[in-house]
């Protein structure tokens, strides 16, 4: 929104295109709440609009009006002074059809003329009610009616400065102003005669920052740059008029910069109207009192905001709708301060006055002003003088105008207190910078901008007004979207539903007569705006008259677009016919789509079925039959003898409709009539069932053609249609019982041998299963065995695993409903399932027999079951019957083949005393031990010695030495006690790298070292460099566990056969570079020299030369600084030490705390820790015991004890200035112990 760029006012100014609208235009309507019948009353040219009627007019929401009882008063135009203006906007509002900018050509040039001729100044202040007034800078008040026409000039006499705020009362007939300098005046507005002149009303020698009047005519409120608030009641008594002067709220305590009083016109029919509120803001909270009938503060808030930055309040009646649908007519207070504007609504709730919380709006940039326009929208202006309209409800902003060129006026000097001398706070001053309270005003959904020598007015059109303006500015397609939101925005409200379909018919006309060159354009938007307010005749007459020789084309695809969107049912005839032929050209699967959502009855029924059945659109077809012919059986004998399996799309229609049909539901969506659904029904299944199609060309022709097709078709699918069938009421009875038996017989004369398949055989024979165990049909011996025959087959060519599962569930079904015991015993049917292979029936017939030893076999033969098998063994694992164990034990090979890891954990948690017994079993085979082995130690359980050195061979044998050196890494623990066994092990089976690994467990370097270069001389290449990368490291980690010279050994052999070979020049230096922290320099050295391809040049050694010079400067460097280290705290420890001995002594004691003989001229005395008590060597020696505390006071000794030489009375004296007998100690300490 901000990259935007929004049109100067210049431009607007410059603007040729005239405007007639009205000066004051309604609240915003995008819900379409305001239109009444009266919206386009215009009075007659001869009679004079009044002043009340064009600036005083409720410009609330009619509801609010009527919640209220109010009038509702009406626009009426004034003569245009300005422009319209192209907006900035972020294309969510119109594109500049909201605001209505207009320039006050006359006000603003008497404005110039009064600053050029008398020197008024520039325009400082206004106020708008039934007249305009404006204050200018040098004290001068010109007051202008509707015409634009001054009526009267006032001119301050006692040089009060500049007129810093203005307001009038409710019936606009007395301005009170107020001035920078602290004077207030009140004039009469149709005379400008001077009522009365108030020096001493507010606090001395501070300008007026805000006069307002409140809900009671004598009642105002004004506020000085001190930041008081006083309230001024007007008198009048024996004609002598008076003010009492009070103040309301100290600027001691907070400096108030807003004030906003309720203003409630609603003729004492809301409750609020007995209080007389006011909204007060400072710098860091807002609140709301009550002045009348007493001074209360009802609720307040923080606020916060930049320094630079005003707060913001303004009230308005809004019609609210709460949760529970309940609809009332509150005040809402909008406060702002920086970016942010907070909504509160006020009510009346048990008594109580209360402040509710409705919604936060946060902006882009900082704000100057803030004003309702209407009850639906707020305009705020911004710091960059861009004025945003942002509507309330949705919290989005719905246009921009930039008002830069207007030249607005700044009250900073008010707030900075020029005029009295600079007497305000910086902080007061410093949020004043940008104040233009008194010269950014609202009325109803007008707002006013004062420049300094121009009057601004920025308007909101209405609903009509901005359709109006799209429509003639040719955005065609804005206008209808708008005239539809009002539309469906009035969907409770049949008179104003009943206008906006006027004006959407008056936006038709209007198109019709300027779409001459392009009747195509916008033409969706158009359709769309006729269809939803049902005006389908216009569509069908004058729209299609005017574009069926140009656009129709579009417009059969706009009307197939709202078919398809179900929002009309039928259109005209003729519009049919061509939508009919139009989509034959170009789609005629779209057609049958349209037919499909179309109403038949406006369709020339032999076009379109000589069309679908052309193009053979089938379910076109089925809707017709059924809907328009009312026959249900014509589809299926047209169409049934052309189903083949290649036709699947018409396959599946049929059954769907079959379906449908046998369900009482119509095709493709709806339902059947009612009293059609018994005989639909009927003739359908008469239809399926018939031995005979109707057109019988040959005798070779199959008994019960149409039902054999469907069978051919889909087997399954056929099945499950009748399945459904069979549910319906009208086959739960005798006859029902009957009909039931005939389909069976004739699907069983069908089906046979001869003219279907196995697999479609047993699809019949499984759904017969299924019917008569639901008992659905009755248990019939001959059926059962017939049934019973095709389940237990032990092969059947072609069988499915699905078909296998159906012949499986079905069996198990006419187990569980017992509809087999009459022909077989549940020993045979065990028999003839194992034979079949149908698991879960022998899982079933087992249980039942409780023979549960071998119910394990049959999830281990059903592939399916392996997930569920282990569920099985964990839930009747602890049962004994269940023998879960024994069945483990005998199947243990096919359990780890099938999920190795679950069977390890279920025996590793059950049965782990069974696992060595379980491990011998399996020696024979190698790899399913390997397997059982490898998930235990993988589970970490707990394994024999033995059991480990199997698992090693066997991972010797199976796996490659990475896999063996990862297992010895992670069990390298578990082996520690046979590690001499593991060695050999894997030296059986050649692993070196192993073997090294576990040599150096054994820290057996030497071995490990010997075997590493025996692999160093194996290798050839890169590999061999490799090997000699990491025996460095093998040698590093030998430090502690080697010789010196073992150490010293290795690496000379290393070195040896390293440095003279080409193939390790590129690692030779790292190499020497270690070598050089574990052996002699000068034997290195001799070393490099004497071998072969190095000794040839001193530049060769010449890097391990600096290296050792660097390491040897390093370690003299480190010795010398852990020298200086231990040299400074040695003398920290001196130092600490020396002060302690130095330290003087208070002893607090002149008697030993043992004996209690005189401290002085005897034996040496130690003086105890902080408490200051003394006592004799000698005595604690006889004591025996060690000083942990003092022996009188018990104090712990936390610090040493100090010995003093053997005191006389010269060195410990009583001081008579110390109390409780304290000695003070005359000589230092000679010694600690």
């Amino acid at each position: 929104m901000s990259g935007l760029k929004a049109p100067s006012l210049q431009s607007l100014l410059e603007s040729e295109r005239g405007s007639t609208d009205s000066l004051l235009a309604e609240s915003l309507q995008l819900d379409f709440e305001d239109l009444d019948d009266a919206e386009f009353a215009i009075p007659p040219t001869d009679v004079l609009p009044t002043l009340e009627s064009v600036l005083s007019e409720f410009e609330a929401d009619s509801d609010v009006a009527s919640e209220l009882g109010m009038p509702v008063h009406h626009a009426t135009p004034t003569p245009s002074i300005g422009d319209d203006a192209t907006i900035r906007t972020d294309g969510r509002g119109g594109g500049g059809s909201i605001m209505r900018y207009t320039l006050l050509h006359g006000i603003s040039a008497q404005l110039s003329s009064a600053a050029e001729r008398v020197n008024s100044g520039a325009a400082s202040s206004c106020a708008v009610a039934a007249f305009i007034a404006v204050g200018t800078s040098h004290g001068h008040i010109l007051n202008f009616d509707v015409t634009q026409t001054l009526r009267w000039a006032h001119q301050d006499k006692h040089g009060q400065g500049a007129v810093a705020s203005m307001a009038f009362n409710a019936d606009s007939t007395r301005l009170l102003a107020g001035y920078s300098r602290g004077l207030v005046i009140m004039l009469d507005t149709h005379t400008g005669d001077v009522l009365r002149e108030l020096f001493d009303v507010i606090t001395p020698n501070t300008g007026v920052l805000h006069v307002k009047w409140t809900s009671r005519s004598s009642l105002a409120l004004c506020a000085d740059a001190g930041g008081s608030v006083w309230s001024l009641s007007f008198t009048r008594k024996l004609g002598i008029r008076g003010c009492s002067s009070r103040c309301l709220f100290s600027g001691a305590r907070g400096e108030v910069c807003a004030v906003e009083p309720l203003i409630m016109d609603a003729n004492g029919r809301h409750e609020l109207d007995q209080y007389c509120i006011v909204a007060l803001a400072t710098l860091s909270k807002y609140f709301i009192v009550t002045v009348r009938p007493r001074l209360r503060v009802i609720k307040y808030h923080a606020l916060q905001g930049p320094p630079d930055c005003l707060p913001l309040l303004a009230w308005h009646l809004v019609l609210i709708q709460a949760a529970d649908t309940t609809r009332s007519v509150d005040p809402v207070i909008v406060v702002g301060r920086g970016n942010q504007l907070f909504f509160h609504q006020l009510f009346v709730s048990n008594g109580r006055i209360t402040l509710l919380y409705l919604r936060h709006v946060q902006l882009q940039g900082n704000l100057l002003s803030a004003h309702w326009l209407g009850p639906k929208c707020v305009a705020s202006l911004d710091t960059s003088e861009i004025l945003h309209l942002v509507d309330v409800r949705s919290s989005k902003e719905l246009e921009c105008m930039d008002m830069a060129n207007a030249g607005l006026v700044y009250g900073s000097a008010q707030f900075k207190g020029l005029a009295t001398g600079g007497n305000v706070s910086p902080a007061f001053a410093l949020a004043g910078t940008n104040a233009c309270y008194s010269s950014v005003v609202s009325r109803g959904t007008q707002l006013y901008v004062l420049g300094a020598r121009s009057l601004h007015i920025i308007g909101v059109r209405t609903w009509s007004e901005r359709i109006s303006y799209l429509v003639k500015h040719h955005r065609w397609q804005e206008a209808c979207q708008l005239a539809l939101d009002g539309y469906l925005a009035s969907v409770d409200r049949p008179r104003k539903r009943a206008q906006a379909k006027e004006r959407i018919i008056t936006l038709f006309q209007e198109y019709i007569a300027n779409s001459a060159r392009a009747p195509d354009y916008c033409l969706g938007s158009i359709v769309n705006c006729l269809i939803t307010v049902g005006e389908l005749d216009l569509l069908w007459t004058q729209l299609w008259e005017k574009l069926h020789n140009t656009s129709s084309e579009l417009f059969l695809q706009h009307i197939s677009e709202h078919i398809e969107r179900e929002t009309i049912k039928s259109v005209n005839p003729l519009i049919s016919q061509a939508l009919v032929d139009y989509w034959l050209e170009h789609s005629p699967a779209k057609l049958e789509q349209l037919i499909l959502k179309l109403d038949w009855m406006c369709l020339d029924l032999n076009q379109v079925l000589k069309a679908v059945k052309k193009h053979r659109l089938y379910r076109a077809q089925i809707y017709l039959n059924t809907q328009a012919l009312n026959d249900y059986t014509a589809a299926l004998t047209e169409l049934l003898p052309l189903v083949t399996p290649e036709e699947t799309d018409l396959g599946n229609c049929l059954l769907v409709y079959v379906s449908s049909c046998l369900a009482g539901r119509g095709y493709p969506s709806g339902e059947i009539p009612v009293e059609q659904v018994h005989q639909v029904k009927h003739d359908v299944l008469r239809c399926l069932t018939s031995q005979q199609s109707k057109e019988t060309a040959s005798g070779d022709e199959l008994p019960y053609p149409y039902l054999r097709a469907l069978l051919k078709f889909d087997t399954r699918e056929t099945l499950n249609v009748i399945s459904l069938a069979f549910q319906e009421k009208e086959f739960s009875n005798e006859l029902g019982l009957s009909h039931r038996k005939r389909i069976i017989n004739l699907l069983l004369e069908i089906m046979t041998p001869e003219n279907a398949t196995w697999a479609e055989i047993g699809c019949l024979l499984n759904f017969i299963a299924q019917q008569i165990s639901m008992q659905c049909l009755p248990r019939d011996k001959q059926l059962l065995e017939r049934v019973l025959s095709h389940l237990a087959q032990e092969e059947i060519t072609n069988e499915s695993s699905r078909q296998h599962s159906e012949r499986e569930n079905a069996w198990h079904e006419l187990l569980t409903s017992n509809c087999l015991a009459e022909i077989s015993s549940d020993e045979e049917q065990l028999r003839l399932a194992e034979r079949a292979r149908c698991y879960c029936v022998v899982e079933y017939l087992l249980e039942k027999l409780q023979r549960y030893d071998t119910i394990l076999d049959c999830y281990i033969r059903n592939e399916a079951r392996h997930e569920t098998m282990f569920a099985y063994m964990e839930r009747y694992v602890d049962t004994p019957e269940r023998c879960i164990y024994e069945q483990l034990r005998r199947h243990l090979r096919k359990l780890l083949a099938i999920n190795d890891k679950e069977t390890t954990r279920l025996l590793a948690l059950h049965y782990p005393e069974k696992i060595p017994k379980l491990l011998d079993s399996l020696k024979t085979d190698e790899s399913l031990l390997y397997v059982f082995l490898k998930c235990l130690n993988d589970r970490r359980a707990k394994l024999e010695a033995s059991h480990l050195e199997i698992l090693l061979e066997l991972h010797c044998k199976l796996e490659t030495q990475d896999v063996v050196m990862e297992f010895l890494c992670c069990n390298i623990r578990l082996l520690q006690d046979s590690l001499e066994r593991a060695i050999a092990i894997v030296e059986s089976h050649h692993l070196d790298r192993a073997v090294i690994y576990l040599y150096e467990m054994q820290e057996s370097y030497t071995k490990a070292f010997e075997l590493s270069m025996d692999l160093l001389k194996l290798a050839t290449g890169q590999e061999a460099v490799e090997e000699a990368r990491v025996m460095p490291s093998l040698l590093a980690r030998a430090v502690h566990a080697l010789p010196p010279a073992e150490l010293e050994r290795c690496w000379f052999v290393l070195l040896q056969y390293v440095l003279p070979k080409q193939e390790f020049q590129s690692i030779s230096k790292f190499l020497l570079h270690e070598a050089s922290h574990h052996i002699d320099l000068h034997n290195l050295v001799q070393l490099i020299m004497n071998t072969h391809n190095v000794s040839s040049s001193f530049g060769d050694i010449k890097d391990l030369l600096m290296g050792m010079l660097d390491s040897s400067r390093q370690q003299t460097e480190a010795l010398r600084g852990s020298a200086d280290m231990q040299c400074q705290g040695l003398h920290l420890d001196f130092r600490k030490h020396h002060q302690q001995a130095r330290r003087g002594l208070w002893v607090t004691t002149t008697k030993c705390s043992v004996c209690r003989q005189r401290l002085y001229e005897q034996s040496q005395v130690l003086i105890l820790g902080g408490c200051g008590h003394g006592l004799h060597e000698e005595c604690l020696e006889d004591a025996e015991t060690t000083l942990e505390e003092c022996p009188r006071c018990f104090t712990p000794m936390e610090e040493q004890t100090l010995t003093l030489p053997r005191p006389n009375k010269s060195l410990i004296s009583i001081s008579t200035s110390l109390e409780m007998g304290a000695l003070q100690l005359k000589a230092p300490p000679r010694r600690f112990c």
